[in-house]
């Protein structure tokens, strides 16, 4: 019954009334004696629907999903807006509906015996070229306290990102938040594996802050500072975040030894992908020549993992019979327009490497040295 908007576009609308009668444009009285949630479409507009709970709504959100996005493997495209200070979501909400021309939905959550409305969801769809339509979620809460945390969380648990746009938030209110989301993360209903926070630039305390949270392993957390001034600047900072989290590093069971966490390597690998000239990185045993983790702009024509054993074969050979330690920390081979380097990195128990493919013609070399310190913090 939440189906209405968690489900297909298009309810259906209610049929019109006769001459004479007076059109209903809210639920009938009738529906509020049922025991379950009811959802009606407004005849005014069908992509308005009123939902009526006598319970929690968020146990109704989490009940629908349950059963609807149990494998987020397998489910639909979702990315879920946080917008604690309401300024930017419903706009980017907004503006995307204008771009793509699809509507906005919304759900009316609403208190069964007072009519009481308790939170608005609202969701768009962004046509994709390849692939279902990426969802886009936005929950306005009316309720407080608790009762709030339990909606937004209830909403986010269940989407393969959550963007929280943190923005000029007091720092009371950026602590209440973190304790609410750390708090949801550990629990068993959370399925969502990524939580990006957009942060306003320079807030350097406030990243260590949010990185620095006991996340549950099986959530990857990362920070992201931009000028937000618009809504198109907040959604294109959403979609570079989203296309980094869809081309995620992949792991090998079978690499020896371990790098402090999965969601160090996300960190190490989204900056230094996402700089101009670099195709693709990777992080590299120097022991073995096993690519741990990789990232890429796009689908690779090459194979990353065998350009990787190749330059640790190279760097050992270099090397000698000496310890690899003493080897040097950067090796560099140039192919045609293709530049691969190879930069020796300290990182938890055992030797690491970064492994770089770069577009020779647009590849700043001492910028992307830059990058890859910035990075190595991330794996000590």
């Amino acid at each position: 019954m939440l189906k209405t908007l968690f489900g297909d576009l298009g309810p259906k609308p209610l049929d019109a009334p006769a001459y004479g009668e007076t059109e209903v444009v809210f639920a009938a009285t009738a529906i509020l004696d049922e025991k379950k949630p009811a959802a009606l479409p407004r005849v005014a507009d069908p992509h308005v629907v009123d939902v009526f709970v006598s319970g929690s709504p968020a146990h109704a959100i989490r009940d629908h999903f349950t059963t609807s996005r149990a494998d987020l493997g397998q489910a639909p495209a979702m990315i879920t807006l946080l917008d604690p200070s309401r300024l930017w979501a419903p706009a980017v909400v907004k503006a995307l509906s204008d771009a793509s021309g699809q509507p906005v939905e919304k759900l009316h959550l609403r208190e069964r015996g007072t009519l009481r409305t308790l939170a608005v969801v609202e969701r768009t769809a962004v046509p994709r070229r390849t692939g279902g339509p990426l969802k886009i979620y936005h929950a306005d809460v009316r309720a407080s306290g608790h009762e709030h945390d339990e909606i937004v969380n209830a909403l986010a648990e269940r989407s393969q990102m959550t963007a929280v746009i943190v923005g000029a938030l007091q720092e009371h209110a950026v602590d209440a938040m973190l304790r609410s989301l750390l708090e949801a993360t550990q629990q068993p209903d959370w399925h969502c594996p990524w939580l990006v926070f957009l942060l306003p630039p320079g807030a350097a305390m406030l990243r260590h802050r949010v990185l620095s949270q006991q996340w549950p392993g099986r959530v990857r957390a990362t920070a992201l500072a931009e000028t937000l001034n618009g809504a198109s600047t907040v959604w294109n900072t959403v979609l570079s975040a989203w296309e980094a989290c869809a081309n995620a590093p992949t792991f090998s069971p079978s690499a020896p030894g371990h790098l402090v966490d999965d969601a160090s390597l996300s960190k190490a690998l989204f900056s230094i992908v996402r700089t101009e000239g670099v195709i693709a990185s990777g992080v590299v045993d120097l022991t073995t020549g096993d690519l741990m983790a990789h990232d890429s702009r796009g689908t690779l024509s090459f194979d990353l993992a065998a350009r990787a054993r190749r330059l640790t074969a190279a760097r050992r050979m270099f090397c000698g019979p000496t310890d690899p330690g003493l080897a040097s920390e950067e090796l560099m081979v140039t192919q045609g327009a293709r530049v691969e380097m190879l930069r020796a990195v300290q990182a938890g128990n055992g030797r690491f490497g970064m492994v770089l493919v770069m577009d020779r013609r647009l590849a700043n070399l001492p910028l992307i040295r830059f990058k890859l310190t910035q990075a190595e913090k991330h794996l000590v």
